[in-house]
């Protein structure tokens, strides 16, 4: 699995600053070798502009680690891939490259909920609890065997951005917790759907397109559906819910206490 020198040959997928945090702590693993990073190569996102978020393709080349594209995975071999907060699902020929697979950590706890914008979700739907989770990744949607997840509670005040940053930090503990346990194959995973079965819970997967049309506010709401559909939609650098009327569209935005 590992080079003549003893170390593991990693790929870390992602380019938020979470990612890159990550980065610097796998640099910190004597038995650990990053050979090569994937990230995006386009202009950060407003809100990460306005959050000043680190940037990988910033950092990586500082470091002296490669800038790699998924294309560039299939003439490599690697033992093991991380994703972190990646943008991009991989596909079959990218994952085969990898001896022991590709591990994701994903902004939402499994196997509740998979897919986009999960956090935004919960707040709708008045969920109490959220978590971030680290599993197998596979070519389906969040559906690889379940390594790891944190659970923690949503408080009333709780916007979006609060869940997404919350994930965030819970998501690199768990990476530091049990990547090289994953790696030393002291964990394995279990699969999603025998955990369902087990727990009688119930899996959606949430897209996009579908999540964002709960952004229009409507005079017939309660306070607490109103409140929730506001909060679920404040984050940084992004268009907040908003009330249609005859004279024009009203943005609303929760103001800190």
């Amino acid at each position: 699995m590992a080079l003549e020198n003893n170390k593991t040959r990693v790929v870390l997928m992602g380019s938020l600053g979470v990612a890159v945090e990550c980065l610097e702590w796998l640099l910190s693993l004597p038995t650990i070798e990053v050979i090569g990073v994937v990230c995006s190569r386009a202009s950060k996102s407003t809100w990460r502009q306005v959050m000043q978020d680190t940037d990988m393709q910033d950092i990586a080349p500082l470091l002296g680690i490669p800038m790699l594209t998924l294309e560039d995975l299939l003439t490599m071999n690697a033992d093991i891939g991380l994703s972190v907060r990646f943008h991009e699902i991989l596909q079959t020929r990218h994952l085969e490259r990898f001896e022991l697979g590709v591990v994701n950590l994903h902004g939402a706890p499994l196997p509740e909920m998979r897919g986009s914008m999960c956090d935004t979700a919960a707040i709708i739907e008045n969920r109490t609890e959220y978590g971030t989770s680290l599993h197998w990744m596979n070519t389906r949607v969040d559906a690889g065997d379940l390594l790891a997840v944190h659970r923690f509670p949503i408080s009333d005040q709780d916007t979006v951005f609060d869940l997404f940053m919350k994930c965030s930090t819970y998501g690199l503990t768990l990476i530091k917790q049990h990547f090289m346990d994953i790696i030393e194959g002291k964990l394995v995973g279990q699969s999603q759907q025998a955990i369902l079965e087990l727990t009688g819970a119930s899996s959606r997967t949430y897209v996009k397109q579908e999540v964002m049309k709960n952004k229009e506010i409507t005079t017939e709401m309660s306070q607490k559906q109103l409140w929730n559909r506001v909060r679920a939609f404040q984050f940084p650098g992004h268009e907040p819910a908003y009330l249609n009327t005859p004279n024009g569209r009203i943005t609303l935005n929760i103001q800190p206490q």
